[in-house]
């Protein structure tokens, strides 16, 4: 049987049985026994033609359907895993920040970021100074999952009741203005320098 034929006697192997698509081979055997019930000779509702064509249609569709188990990949498919980075900031970029917390005036309690862990596109800057009580303003280094040489500055006010326990979350607002193509931004207060 060639190609084309063998797509002819499925199509209407299928139409015979009343299936559509790709059926099973419960689906197919499903349908046979109960058209084979109905359409028996000795029921008195069809002839032994119609019977011997749901017989043969049965045949043919076993051979050609999907087994009832799913098929196993022979090699299972996993994501790559990300590799967390730990940048510590360079004395310019420190300076930087420490810069611009000096032009603002303010009564805040004062913190520059020192270091940044990544893991893919969620973000975590230390800074080594425990959070205060009342405001807080921390200036740190933006832009980083861009182009790291284009660092830019910016300062976050966070007010003490926003910290749970050591760690500020930025608002998914903050983090899509400041933070492009990051996931999650959190801040780490009191973690001590690395040397």
């Amino acid at each position: 049987m060639t190609p084309i034929e063998r797509v002819s006697a499925r199509s209407k192997a299928l139409a015979t049985l009343g299936l559509r698509g790709n059926p099973t081979k419960s689906e197919v055997r499903k349908m046979f026994r109960k058209l084979a019930f109905e359409k028996h000779p000795d029921q008195g509702n069809s002839t032994d033609e119609e019977f011997a064509r749901i017989s043969d249609a049965y045949h043919l569709l076993s051979e050609l359907a999907a087994d009832d188990t799913p098929a196993t990949p022979t090699t299972s498919v996993s994501r790559p895993s990300v590799q967390p980075i730990e940048t510590e900031f360079d004395e310019h970029t420190l300076d930087m920040c420490q810069d611009l917390l000096l032009q603002m005036e303010s009564f805040a309690t004062r913190h520059v970021a020192t270091r940044l862990y990544r893991k893919g596109r969620m973000l975590t800057y230390y800074v080594p100074t425990p959070a205060g009580s009342g405001l807080n303003q921390i200036a740190l280094p933006t832009g980083e999952l861009i182009d790291s040489r284009r660092v830019k500055v910016t300062s976050f006010d966070v007010w003490s009741g926003d910290i749970c326990g050591n760690l500020y979350d930025v608002p998914a607002q903050q983090c899509a203005k400041f933070f492009p193509g990051a996931r999650s931004v959190q801040i780490r207060f009191g973690d001590p320098v690395r040397h």
